[in-house]
């Protein structure tokens, strides 16, 4: 199933991908949804190319992208990503058995009744056990995803979810992870 969003998501990116002849043995069947016969391909055996002449992620072929850092932000890191969840219990579910996520840290707003979690690729046992230390630590990792849980959403029966992003307005689009 996965799959099956990563060759959608392929498709909606660039109409100039194409899939060309296999060159792997390996048997990972999707439905590639960019060919027109949408006839089963190997996904792992197909190479992607691009028809422009220099590589289309060169700055040449995107303008505005800059190879030097600007001086003022060397060491920055893109820290987090936030989501509001409905169930705590669920979404840590997902992140930590399916996607294989560690909890860096937990906290707890009481007087605003929320909780936020924070997930990544980490080795925790790394982590400092100083509560402090362990947000300053948390907030050192690259990429990691923060999860906002809203107090009392999770058995709410008005509560009907939270917009995706994909209907009016529009603004999210999807997040994509190599499974």
């Amino acid at each position: 199933m996965s799959t099956h969003s990563l060759a959608s998501a392929i498709t909606r990116i660039s109409p100039l991908i194409r899939f060309v002849k296999p060159y792997s043995t390996d048997f990972s069947f999707i439905n590639c949804a960019c060919n027109s016969a949408s006839r089963r391909k190997r996904f792992d055996q197909l190479r992607v190319f691009s028809m422009a002449s220099e590589a289309r992620e060169s700055s040449a072929n995107n303008p505005g992208l800059s190879a030097i850092r600007d001086e003022a932000t060397k060491g920055y890191i893109m820290q987090q990503t936030m989501f509001r969840i409905k169930d705590p219990k669920a979404s840590l579910d997902f992140y930590s058995r399916v996607l294989g996520m560690s909890l860096l840290k937990r906290l707890d707003f009481s007087e605003m009744k929320f909780s936020l979690y924070f997930l990544g690729y980490e080795d925790t046992t790394t982590a400092p056990t100083d509560p402090t230390e362990r947000t300053v630590w948390t907030f050192g990792r690259p990429a990691t995803i923060e999860l906002t849980h809203n107090w009392g959403t999770e058995s709410d029966p008005e509560f009907t979810g939270y917009h995706n992003g994909n209907s009016e307005p529009r603004g999210f689009g999807y997040v994509l992870g190599e499974l």
